[in-house]
């Protein structure tokens, strides 16, 4: 038998890790006294599951209320950030500006626009052309 800190630190995880698993009942143990303990062959069948301590993958919700991982989450980043540096090769105009929806696009717009200048500008002077 095993304290929690014992296993804690076989799995590499801190004690209140060892303590959350145990209370959503991912992780079989007994309470002596005021203390859980846990069997050793627990903590090995937990290792063989689980190798790697941390955190598990991050999952959200996709707009069309399917869980995705982060990974697609990423890509989905990456195609937005794509998307936006191909759009904004050039400043809004003020009639783009007008159009849209609300202040809050209009903002997005220049914000987003003075960000690809910024970054334009930054490699300009990295060749030396300034």
């Amino acid at each position: 038998m095993l304290s929690v800190k014992e296993s804690a630190d076989m799995l590499g995880v801190t004690p209140a890790r060892v303590r959350a698993l145990i209370a959503q009942k991912a992780l079989p143990a007994q309470k002596v006294g005021r203390s859980w303990v846990i069997k050793e062959e627990d903590i090995l069948d937990r290792l063989s599951r689980h190798p790697k301590a941390g955190r598990p993958v991050r999952t959200t919700i996709a707009a069309s209320g399917v869980l995705s991982s982060s990974v697609e989450c990423n890509e989905a980043l990456h195609d937005a950030y794509v998307a936006c540096r191909d759009a904004f090769r050039f400043r809004p105009t003020f009639e783009q500006l007008q159009q849209a929806s609300d202040s809050e696009e209009a903002a997005f717009y220049v914000a987003v626009a003075d960000f690809f200048l910024q970054q334009r500008q930054r490699n300009l002077v990295a060749q030396g052309a300034y």
